[in-house]
């Protein structure tokens, strides 16, 4: 993303400036067009050059929004020009001008990707034509650059979310992100304990921050654009320029903006962090262009929308693991696993991992799985030859052959028995005919129990454990404990299967349905689930 206020989508009422460089040989034409031109719309800031070679210059140095060029320049032609302009700038719109028709002309410069061919004689009667086309051509050429940055955006969040493991590295990968687009500074604060709004992560100018922001103050007594983003949970936008050398740059409350005048920020823009009615914190950029945009303001609704998710879905994971005191992996061999018939039927290529583990009722288990390099057709038929498997919900795939599903067995399983021994389970991969079983065993849980129960129901000699870390303290945080069983499991089940991601991936309904439960059961338990959560100080870091 460009800080460029010559970026971005143009809406009918747009009226920001339309910079227009006009050539001609003819000086009469270039003079009376440049007239017409600005009495037409005072939008249009308009340069003139007379020959390809001063054309050249003057394009050298400047940057336009739209080159209007006549066919026959004396020292070149204006195809030539497009040309050259092609070669660097693909999607600037250029308007070639002839003096008569010309359907080779026409052709070469159609080849070279004109924007617009005009006549000059249709120009004559028709005074103001050549400022709609200018305008029109613009527009069109700013939507395309906005449609293919919000497109790019996208893609970069994306990146960001899968790329970051926790809330620190995901603030500090955007921030980082947001001024190498361009801005002089970026950083997101946090709520703490006290409702205080502290940096999580920064980038650029942090001299500024350093400044401006102290540690004893609260939201309701600051008027930086942060602190009244997350006080009124609205975004707020300013323009510094009007302010610069004047009193109420300097006046009680109002001292920050001296301070970012003083680091050449011309404009600042903050917007709350916010999912489900949860506020995290806050979005705060500073530019040095004049003004920070509706397309900016968009883009950046979509980061903190995106960081919104994925801060909620950290906390609920961390929080449900928040007691672990130890990983460890129990293996089996893979045909005392329900999935193993699955697994044998596929491809040797294909990896079969399951994220979560649902208890559906008495009798049934719901294994939230995913698998690469098969398809939702294939998966299908070889599910349909397995004895274990009683049915299949389909959550989502993608181009990479990734298929995310639900997996439905009879209980109980060696994941169930963990569980009922006290153990988090984290995931489940089976390959090289043996069943890996990842869980986090907490502080009243011995792994030796855990192999005994595995033992007793599998033999002995069939189970294997590896320890994937070390002991570490228990965290003094009770919100998981305080979920009931059908409360994780729901929470667990929304996560695993991407319920809370941009786009959502499936609905309540859906999710539901897996669980063999209502809609209404479904979303009675997810709310009772983020109410405990938040209520008992995960935003804690």
């Amino acid at each position: 993303m460009t800080v460029n206020s010559t970026d971005g989508p143009v809406a009918g009422s747009d009226e920001r400036s339309i910079a227009v460089v006009l050539i001609d040989d003819d000086e009469t034409w270039v003079r009376t067009q440049r007239r017409l031109l600005e009495r037409a719309h005072d939008r249009l800031q308009v340069s003139t050059a007379t020959s390809f070679e001063e054309a050249q210059t003057t394009l050298d140095e400047q940057e336009p929004d739209c080159i209007v060029c006549d066919y026959q320049l004396g020292d070149g032609t204006g195809l030539d020009l497009l040309t050259a302009i092609r070669a660097d700038e693909p999607e600037i719109p250029f308007l070639l001008v002839t003096g008569e028709g010309n359907e080779a002309v026409a052709s070469d410069a159609i080849g070279e990707q004109v924007t617009d061919y005009i006549r000059k004689r249709d120009l004559s009667a028709q005074p103001t034509r050549l400022a709609r086309r200018i305008e029109s051509a613009v527009t069109a050429a700013r939507t395309r650059r906005a449609l293919t940055r919000e497109r790019k955006t996208k893609e970069t969040l994306l990146e960001l979310v899968t790329a970051s493991t926790t809330r620190e590295e995901l603030g500090r990968n955007v921030c980082e992100h947001l001024v190498d687009t361009g801005y002089a500074c970026a950083w997101i604060g946090i709520l703490d304990d006290d409702r205080q709004l502290v940096p999580l992560s920064a980038a650029g100018d942090r001299a500024y921050l350093e400044a401006a922001l102290t540690p004893d103050t609260r939201p309701t007594n600051r008027s930086e654009p942060a602190f009244l983003a997350l006080d009124r949970t609205e975004p707020v936008v300013r323009s510094l320029e009007h302010t610069v050398g004047t009193t109420e740059s300097v006046a009680e409350g109002a001292k920050w903006e001296q301070l970012a005048t003083d680091h050449d920020f011309r404009s600042v823009a903050a917007l709350p962090i916010s999912h489900d009615e949860l506020c995290f914190g806050v979005l705060t950029v500073y530019s040095q262009s004049p003004r920070i945009d509706s397309s900016e303001q968009t883009l950046l609704s979509e980061y903190t929308e995106t960081v919104g998710y994925a801060f909620q879905t950290t906390a609920w994971k961390r929080t449900l693991l928040s007691s672990a005191t130890a990983t460890v992996t129990f293996s089996l061999n893979s045909r005392d696993h329900p999935l193993a018939t699955l697994a044998a039927a596929l491809p040797e290529t294909v990896t079969l991992q399951t994220s979560s583990v649902i208890p559906r009722n008495d009798d049934n288990v719901l294994y939230v799985t995913t698998l690469r390099g098969t398809t939702k057709a294939d998966l299908t038929t070889r599910a349909a030859s397995s004895d274990t498997i009683s049915s299949i919900e389909f959550y989502r795939t993608d181009a990479e052959n990734r298929v995310q599903c639900g997996l439905i067995v009879a209980s109980p399983t060696p994941e169930t028995l963990l569980v009922d021994a006290g153990v988090s389970l984290s995931h489940t991969v089976i390959e090289d005919e043996t069943a890996k079983v990842t869980a986090v065993v907490g502080p009243e849980t011995t792994v030796q129990e855990c192999v005994g129960i595995l033992s007793e129901a599998y033999g002995e000699s069939n189970v294997m454990t590896v320890w994937t870390a070390s002991e570490r303290p228990a965290k003094e945080d009770t919100a998981s404990e305080e979920l009931t069983d059908r409360q994780r499991q729901v929470l667990e089940l929304a996560i695993e299967a991407g319920y809370f991601e941009r786009p959502r991936h499936n609905n309540t309904s859906e999710l539901a349905d897996a669980l063999g439960i209502s809609r209404a059961t479904f979303t009675q338990h997810l709310r009772a689930a983020q109410r405990k959560l938040f209520t008992s100080g995960v935003h804690k870091q």
